[in-house]
């Protein structure tokens, strides 16, 4: 009898575990190093940060804005979910940007994951975006107004 109720548990679990990972896979987490003193944002504040409004965290240390290439599925939900702007618009954004010295430059874009996830990990003040499915345990996951990838009220999703 036991045995039966602990390979239902586990089955259970493991299910759990899966729809957890497919629910994470449809958002996109924003990522730090994990020694940043950086652990929950509002929206607002999100979108100040990578619209370079916002240079420096609470901890003095500078921002280091990455993204993904054109055409990626995470850098569209960013441009709707952060940035609030299309492809268009957020490059003559960082043009402008650029030319009244706000930035030196518009984020830096990676072409997979896997290097922008390094990227992050080793480059203190770098803040991305990655699908939830693609973090690991290199980096460290920032809440956007108290919810993580894969919470049922987590805002930024990739269509």
């Amino acid at each position: 009898m036991w045995k039966k109720i602990f390979i239902l548990a586990l089955v259970f679990s493991l299910k759990a575990g899966v729809a957890n990972a497919q629910d994470k896979a449809g958002d996109l987490a924003i990522v730090v190093s994990k020694n940043r003193a950086l652990d929950n944002v509002t929206s607002d504040e999100l979108t100040k940060i990578f619209r370079a409004e916002k240079p420096k965290g609470s901890d003095g240390v500078r921002f280091v804005l990455i993204a993904r290439e054109p055409g990626a599925a995470e850098r569209a939900a960013a441009l709707a979910g952060i940035y609030k702007t299309s492809e268009d618009d957020y490059s003559k954004y960082f043009l402008q940007a650029t030319f009244t010295g706000l930035v030196s430059s518009a984020p830096r874009p990676f072409s997979s994951p896997a290097a922008l996830r390094q990227f992050v990990s080793g480059t203190p003040g770098a803040i991305g975006y990655l699908r939830g499915s693609d973090v690991d345990d290199s980096v460290k996951i920032v809440k956007v107004d108290g919810h993580a990838p894969g919470d049922a009220d987590y805002p930024l999703k990739i269509k």
